[in-house]
């Protein structure tokens, strides 16, 4: 858990909290997309986390892949907001909860090879196609919309 968390639930609980934090699409030249195994639940997911003291949310989202992954974004497209509570809420299996107000970005501009040697919350990463990504947690799969609208419009979705 980030220093910044574990000191609101030092002072609040398990209560919900709202939490600034990032989620990301990463494509390889294959037009796959860069997914996680979890630790803490087991399910898939995307590179995505919350935003920490002193930062920004490009430096949170780049941090995060790096932690989580071992890849290293070059550049950064947003392409949604989803603050939805009723997608954005998350229940933990610790029982923490937090409703999340996400800034989706995508990048097909990185460098290295997916890794979990640093990280602590993932069992595995890798690249997988579109069509495998339906098991993704409903508020991820939010992103999935962002980008289609993106694409198509050239704007930030807001949901």
């Amino acid at each position: 858990m980030p220093d910044y968390i574990r000191k609101l639930r030092s002072r609040i609980g398990k209560e919900k909290i709202i939490h600034p934090g990032a989620r990301i699409i990463v494509e390889n030249q294959n037009q796959e997309v860069l997914v996680i195994d979890r630790l803490d639940d087991g399910n898939l997911g995307l590179p995505a986390g919350g935003l920490e003291e002193g930062e920004t949310i490009e430096e949170c989202i780049r941090r995060e892949v790096w932690e989580e992954t071992g890849i290293t974004i070059n550049s950064l497209h947003v392409i949604g907001i989803s603050t939805d509570p009723a997608v954005e809420e998350v229940m933990y299996p610790n029982g923490d909860c937090v409703q999340y107000f996400t800034i989706e970005f995508y990048s097909n501009d990185w460098e290295g090879t997916p890794t979990t040697e640093n990280s602590t919350e993932v069992k595995n990463a890798r690249f997988v196609p579109y069509s495998h990504l339906e098991g993704l947690a409903r508020n991820e799969q939010n992103i999935l919309s962002s980008l289609s609208f993106f694409n198509a419009n050239g704007k930030v979705l807001l949901h």
